[in-house]
């Protein structure tokens, strides 16, 4: 179950193209799920995850029709428009900003493994 809509989503972005709609659906559950694993004790009517699933979705639907590439330019006439994409697969990409606010530790986890058939994970 998703923590955001694409109603929402719009409000707080653009409107979508019919489309877009149906794969920010996709993306905002993909995002919900990813969540989730990472912290099941979360409300579904969390703030942060709502802000978070937002932002991380808005991220990956900005390439549009330059899905794929890292940069793209256009001139018409005189003028000329071009950027680079941040993140140019249109992938869900969590950062750690994302993560601190859902209280998910960014700092690698410790493992360790004695031989004798006993692991130790550390948090």
């Amino acid at each position: 179950m998703a923590f955001a809509t694409t109603i929402e989503l719009t409000l707080n972005w653009r409107p979508l193209r019919s489309e877009e709609t149906r794969w920010a659906q996709a993306l905002l559950d993909a995002a919900g799920r990813w969540i989730r694993r990472q912290r099941p004790d979360i409300a579904a009517d969390d703030p942060d995850a709502k802000l978070v699933s937002i932002a991380v979705v808005r991220s990956a639907l900005i390439p549009g029709p330059h899905t794929g590439y890292s940069s793209y330019s256009s001139t018409l006439g005189p003028r000329a428009k071009s950027g680079t994409l941040t993140n140019p697969n249109a992938a869900l990409v969590w950062e750690d900003w994302m993560k601190e606010l859902l209280g998910i530790s960014t700092q690698p986890t410790a493992t360790g493994y004695f031989g004798n058939g006993v692991s130790c994970e550390r948090w």
